[in-house]
């Protein structure tokens, strides 16, 4: 549904509900389009590693022309991500398990306005929100879209990875990194979508263990790359030598 819709349902302003799924954007790489949200900081997105890695491993475009858009109040703002910051769980993500299949980067510059998500304790099963930024095919694609659902199994598939999410969310294509939130506190953030698993692919249906969608917890190596991006960033010390009336980096 629509943000405006969810507002409505959940009997709050249309601007409280802005502000509360205000994090989440697009980041478009090459001619790719996924969600991406902003993660503990300003300047720091998470997302699916696809979203910057095609089928073949290849990269979508050099990861510092890779752009995040999002809409804070009635301004747009488009930032770059910057360049050498990309931490991803696979850089052929389409060739490996899904729960490899997340990323982390450091935008140029500080998103200004918006509320950043924070991380939460994931508890299964339980119920959540998908937020998205982009359905394709869906008629308000482009603008924000919140599913309510659940998380129905959590499953560890490899060591150190985070856990694998079967949801019984509704999603469509360039939903892929949006943000699976927590009811109740703001900004709530447990875990990312990633992608789907059918049988029958082609024909709509029920969650079933042969036809769901999925995503991956923040856990694992996943929380480990977050946590490192946003550390504080090494200062490089500068040292007067008044004799010589210099300075210089060492």
């Amino acid at each position: 549904m629509t943000l405006a819709d969810f507002a409505a349902k959940q009997g709050e302003s249309q601007a409280s509900a802005e502000k509360r799924f205000g994090a989440t954007g697009i980041v478009t790489c090459g001619t790719t389009h996924s969600t991406a949200q902003l993660t503990i900081r300003a300047d720091v997105i998470t997302t699916a590693a696809h979203a910057f890695y095609d089928r073949r491993g290849r990269l979508r475009a050099n990861p510092g022309d890779c752009v995040f858009t999002i809409l804070e109040g009635a301004k747009v703002q488009a930032i770059k991500i910057r360049t050498g910051s990309l931490r991803v769980g696979s850089v052929d993500p389409y060739a490996e398990p899904g729960v490899k299949d997340w990323a982390v980067a450091r935008l140029s510059q500080p998103v200004q306005g918006a509320t950043p998500y924070q991380i939460a304790p994931l508890s299964t099963p339980g119920s959540i929100f998908l937020v998205a930024n982009r359905h394709e095919g869906w008629v308000h694609d482009g603008m924000k879209a919140i599913e309510a659902c659940a998380i129905r199994q959590a499953a560890r598939r490899i060591a150190n990875a985070p856990r694998e999410l079967a949801i019984d969310c509704s999603t469509g294509q360039g939903a892929s990194g949006s943000a699976l939130m927590l009811p109740g506190a703001p900004g709530s953030m447990i875990g990312i979508y990633v992608g789907w698993r059918s049988s029958h692919p082609q024909a709509a249906g029920p969650y079933a263990p042969n036809h769901l969608n999925y995503g991956l917890a923040i856990e694992g190596a996943f929380r480990t790359a977050i946590e490192a991006t946003v550390a504080p960033e090494p200062q490089i010390a500068h040292t007067s030598i008044a004799a010589a009336s210099l300075s210089r980096l060492d």
